[in-house]
């Protein structure tokens, strides 16, 4: 027996050498990037005022401290989501332009924009040097909005400005009830408009808008007189009340529709269709539209029937319950049709694209070439490339990695092929990146020798 046991203890080695050598190699944490982390939210867009964004970010893990880079990493995700929805609520000319002042705004109180957030996916990455993580955030639409108009000032008035116009049926009668129809207009608009203004919109009476024309010299006499029927038919592009005021009524509606669009994107008009009692109760129908005036091809986005009913007693005035109406109306429109007009104003955009924030990580790379890399890459400078900064905190690692931030107006793949442009002009090898949509992260793997 003791011949056997050399020879059988080497037969089970080699079997158990024979059964690994076959196993697949498991991938290393150290190759992970933020494109390897996935999930799916729970969070959910409950109101018009608020986005559900998904960013991945990443934060760098110092004496090993797990928790502390979690936090900096979710913090950084906090920052890309509130980014996103600055990049919904300004134009490209502006948001490239003042993308640095906007930045370091929200990143002293990024909290006060985040609703509700949760992490979907977390690891760590980069060698394990960085945690990164996959979050969601519900962010606030009206305190960015308010943020970027109030504090910062950036956003043109003209592109959170609405007119209001109160109109009613034709055959609406008030006068059993002691009201007169601009009774409720002023108290509907100054209602309304208060509303709008705690939304972060202008909201300028259609009055104001008529004053307003007037005071371009060269159109003066032609649109000082205009009415609230022309008002709204010019609005809605019906030339049926122009003939009176001009002979070409095309052309008078289309210059009344240049001088709008310099006040104003959208045009909400609120109208009064009925008001009726039926024993003690007293109801009235309202119906809300707004149109997009920005852009030809914009056109109605919005349109709400709202009715309110009070319920009176003998002794109820009816011109006190009709002043109650027109406040629950006001309440509902505030409600139920604000949230669509600021909604779809923070999507009307003139057009063109924004320049992201990216990070270009190199990973490999001594620090020469590393040098030579920022350099070229510098010099790429362009209206749609631009170097922002660089880190080499961790250079000096037995593996170095260096990371180049930079702003880019294109998907990730055109920035991808831009830097191994670069790359191949210095005679770089190198590994070709992870591409994926929603990953601002490039790696870039030398290549050994």
């Amino acid at each position: 027996m003791k011949v056997f046991k050399p020879l059988l203890f080497l037969v089970l080695v080699g079997l158990l050498f024979a059964g690994c050598g076959g196993a697949e190699k498991p991938k290393l944490s150290g190759f992970l990037t933020l494109a390897d982390l996935t999930g799916r939210t729970n969070l959910k867009e409950d109101s018009p005022d608020v986005r559900v964004i998904n960013v991945k970010a990443k934060a760098y893990i110092k004496e090993n401290n797990l928790r502390a880079a979690r936090e900096m990493a979710m913090q950084s995700a906090a920052k890309l989501a509130v980014d996103e929805m600055v990049q919904e609520l300004t134009t490209p000319e502006l948001y490239n332009k003042s993308f640095a002042e906007v930045d370091n705004y929200f990143s002293k109180n990024i909290d006060n924009y985040i609703v509700d957030q949760e992490v979907m996916d977390e690891k760590k990455i980069l060698l394990d040097q960085f945690y990164g993580v996959h979050g969601s955030f519900k962010v606030s639409r009206q305190k960015v909005l308010v943020a970027l108009q109030k504090d910062l000032r950036l956003i043109d008035t003209s592109l959170s400005t609405l007119i209001t116009v109160i109109t009613s049926n034709k055959d609406l009668d008030l006068s059993k009830f002691n009201f007169q129809f601009k009774d409720i207009e002023e108290s509907l608009n100054k209602q309304v408009q208060t509303k709008l203004n705690q939304k972060g919109l202008r909201a300028m009476d259609y009055r104001v808008a008529v004053t307003s024309f007037a005071a371009d010299d060269k159109r003066s006499a032609e649109y000082r007189k205009l009415s609230k029927e022309q008002f709204v038919e010019m609005m809605q592009g019906s030339k049926d009340g122009a003939s009176s005021a001009a002979a070409d009524a095309d052309a008078y509606y289309k210059g009344g529709m240049t001088l709008l669009k310099q006040l104003a994107r959208v045009v909400v008009e609120i109208n009064v269709q009925s008001v009726s009692k039926t024993g003690e109760n007293m109801g009235m129908n309202v119906m809300v539209s707004a149109v997009n005036i920005s852009s030809p091809t914009g056109g109605a986005f919005a349109t709400s029937q709202i009715p309110v009913a009070r319920r009176g007693s003998g002794s109820t005035d009816d011109a006190m319950m009709l002043g109650a109406l027109v406040k629950d109306a006001a309440d509902s429109i505030s409600d139920e049709f604000i949230p669509q007009v600021v909604k779809e104003m923070s999507s009307i955009d003139a057009g063109g694209g924004k320049m992201l924030a990216y990070d270009l990580v190199f990973q490999g790379f001594d620090s020469a070439k590393a040098r030579g890399l920022r350099n070229a890459i510098k010099r790429e400078n362009s209206d749609n490339f631009r170097y922002i900064d660089y880190n080499n905190e961790l250079s000096q690692l037995e593996v170095p990695i260096s990371i180049v931030y930079v702003r880019f107006l294109g998907k990730p793949s055109s920035l991808a092929d831009k830097v191994m442009e670069v790359m191949d002009g210095e005679k770089i090898k190198f590994e070709e990146p992870i591409v994926a949509p929603k990953v601002r992260d490039l790696v870039f793997v030398a290549q050994p020798e």
